[in-house]
């Protein structure tokens, strides 16, 4: 293969593996959002019950019970928990959902002559069918169409 191809296969894994990484970062911060506001809502809902029924009509252990709740509300472990956990299952999702554009730019990256030509012209491929599905609709069933 000459230069100007080995060239070409590089640079199709190289934005291949980038868009891949950017979409699986893009979620994993947008799914810890979301987890960490999760992890709140669970936490607050535990703690509001507990907090609503006393084992006894005590005002101190009332006060106590009060306490408690205002620390566990406002302890920052809980939603770094849930951002943490979100991401990690956002990242995990996104790559597991982008293999095929994984295999096709690692093949163009790392592959030589003819494997590198077919992971680039397979990830062209790919890019193309995700325009034709995602961007004009085509093969791709809506709830219109049912």
């Amino acid at each position: 293969m000459n230069l100007a191809g080995k060239i070409i296969c590089k640079t199709a894994g190289v934005a291949g593996v980038s868009a891949v990484l950017y979409d699986a970062y893009a979620t994993g911060r947008h799914h810890a959002m979301s987890g960490g506001q999760m992890q709140n809502a669970d936490t607050f809902q535990y703690i509001i019950s507990a907090k609503r029924t006393t084992s006894d009509e005590s005002p101190v252990t009332g006060a106590l019970q009060d306490k408690l709740s205002d620390l566990r509300m406002n302890n920052p472990i809980i939603p770094a928990y849930g951002k943490t956990k979100g991401f990690i299952k956002g990242t995990f999702s996104s790559l597991g959902n982008n293999l095929v554009p994984i295999i096709f730019s690692s093949m163009a990256l790392a592959g030589k002559n003819a494997w590198a030509k077919v992971g680039a012209w397979g990830l062209a491929a790919y890019g193309l069918y995700t325009v034709l599905k995602e961007g004009f609709g085509i093969g791709k069933n809506t709830p219109v169409d049912n």
